[in-house]
């Protein structure tokens, strides 16, 4: 497989033949894949179980059947294959600044076999769920968040990044009924003891932490309480090890600088936050610090509000046009 660093957005889903490619890239050769195969089942033999396996190449994106599930039970989804659709997952990752049309269609090609007949599907619900998010559609989201929960279900301890990731988007969505709603701590308590005990790369654990004190800020902003917001932004670490948490922190105290008066500090930051978000490609999270910046500046921030318009109208994205209008009044 030419491409296995999880940002190729052009590559039409995965097939039988890529699953079986990346296994045979992985154990030297079909043979090999055919005795782990026998290890499992007694009464086959290798060369049918080869004859099988060479097979199911040819079904494309179709149901694997038999072998396929045997193949997914024994084997799991090869790494290259699992790192690919959990960027299409997780929320602070690249492919959610594509443009909502794409990413949807994106999601489409993904969720069929084998894809969707494995433990990786749960990375594309999660997808479908941000997208439904990013399409202004509460509902969809709310259906697609109920799927993500049946899912992990089922999934072993080293999916607890998705189960992470699944509580955030839960106290997401319902932080949208309104403040005070208690379904919104109890969603953030899930993620905070999930990520307590996860075993995470840095920079997944400086995101999933900077994404989580956000949540928190916003229900205390939204109370009024902008100190203890700010607060919370503080205790988040200095260091810049990944941009999107570098962004969320920045932005925070971007927002608390300025309800608290230091007007200054808030314009300097709030561009430091743009400039994480261009160093990362996170081109939403820019549209955000443009909008950040153009309140703090007030009736200068125009010409920042405007260029938040436009990119956010180039990606097609309804969430991102509804705080530019939030913004202007």
């Amino acid at each position: 497989m030419a491409d296995t660093t999880g940002q190729n957005p052009g590559h039409p889903g995965i097939t039988w033949a890529d699953f079986l490619s990346a296994l045979v890239d992985h154990h030297d050769t079909l043979t090999a894949v055919a005795w782990r195969l026998v290890e499992h089942a007694d009464g086959d033999d290798v060369a049918s179980v080869e004859r099988a396996l060479r097979r199911l190449r040819t079904r494309g994106q179709k149901d694997g059947g038999v072998w396929g599930q045997r193949l997914l039970r024994v084997f799991g989804v090869p790494a290259s294959i699992e790192q690919r659709v959990r960027w299409m997952g997780v929320y602070h990752s690249p492919f959610n600044d594509l443009p909502v049309a794409l990413c949807l269609d994106q999601l489409r090609l993904w969720d069929r076999p084998p894809v969707s007949e494995s433990r990786a599907r749960v990375w594309v619900q999660l997808g479908h769920v941000t997208h439904a998010l990013r399409s202004g559609d509460i509902a969809q989201a709310t259906l697609h968040a109920r799927r993500v929960r049946d899912t992990l279900g089922a999934l072993p301890a080293d999916y607890d990044a998705a189960r992470i990731e699944h509580a955030l988007v839960e106290g997401f969505i319902a932080s949208h009924d309104g403040s005070g709603n208690p379904a919104v701590d109890a969603a953030l308590d899930r993620a905070e003891r999930l990520l307590a005990a996860a075993t995470l790369a840095d920079e997944d654990r400086d995101c999933f932490r900077a994404r989580l004190v956000d949540q928190r800020a916003y229900q205390k902003n939204r109370a009024g309480d902008h100190a203890t917001a700010l607060a919370l932004y503080e205790s988040l670490p200095a260091i810049d090890r990944h941009p999107f948490a570098s962004y969320r922190r920045d932005a925070g105290l971007a927002y608390g600088y300025h309800k608290l008066g230091r007007t200054q500090e808030a314009t300097a930051i709030a561009h430091r936050a743009c400039e994480h978000a261009g160093d990362g490609g996170y081109t939403r999270l820019r549209v955000m610090g443009l909008l950040m910046l153009a309140w703090i500046q007030g009736a200068d921030g125009e010409p920042a509000r405007a260029r938040a318009r436009a990119i956010a109208t180039r990606l097609g994205d309804d969430q991102l046009l509804r705080r530019v209008d939030r913004g202007k009044s």
